[in-house]
């Protein structure tokens, strides 16, 4: 059994990461990967850099469309990079929320106030990507498929948020053992 601020050593004498250092770790990549998304304002195109794979905003000015179609981008790859970064990015959420659950009986966990720190790190995060998605959405009014794949993606968020916010009412106080002081009469 691993608690979230173990400090265990491997054959090697390195320490390995907690559970907690592991889901902060996994957090902060997708935070770094995603963050540009905040930035996008309406009629700005969204970009993926073929060689590295580092998301870019091709601002709404002069020489857009023809940026756009030297660097081979288009709504439709638009829409695939955003459903592949973003199933990760909700694979992760959906450990997280696993992990969370006060209800899950095979987890040992004793929640610290740094997961409710990270908790709400993810929640300003979603708050600050959604808005940038919204502007995306109505960059392609007439893209069903994109429409929809950021529709999917921002109900996806909302509803980790308010799984999340669930779980961590039910665990707002440290739960406390109480021993019971009542004698049990024996009677032969």
């Amino acid at each position: 059994m691993e608690s979230l601020k173990s400090l265990c050593l491997d054959k090697e004498e390195k320490k390995i990461p907690s559970i907690f250092e592991r889901n902060k770790k996994k957090f902060e990549n997708f935070r770094e990967k995603l963050i540009i998304l905040k930035d996008i304002e309406i009629n700005d195109k969204l970009g993926r850099n073929i060689d590295t794979g580092v998301l870019y905003i091709d601002k709404n000015q002069w020489g857009q469309y023809f940026r756009r179609v030297w660097y081979n981008q288009s709504r439709e790859k638009t829409e695939k990079f955003l459903n592949v970064e973003f199933i990760e990015f909700i694979q992760f959420l959906d450990k997280y929320l696993i992990f969370l659950d006060e209800r899950v009986q095979y987890i040992v966990k004793v929640i610290e106030k740094d997961y409710q720190t990270l908790t709400d790190e993810i929640y300003e995060f979603i708050n600050n990507i959604i808005p940038g998605l919204y502007n995306l959405k109505k960059t392609y009014p007439n893209c069903k498929k994109l429409k929809c794949r950021i529709d999917s993606i921002i109900m996806t968020l909302v509803d980790f948020k308010d799984k999340a916010n669930a779980n961590m009412a039910l665990i707002v106080a440290p739960a406390t053992i109480t021993i019971s002081t009542h004698k049990r009469t024996f009677s032969f």
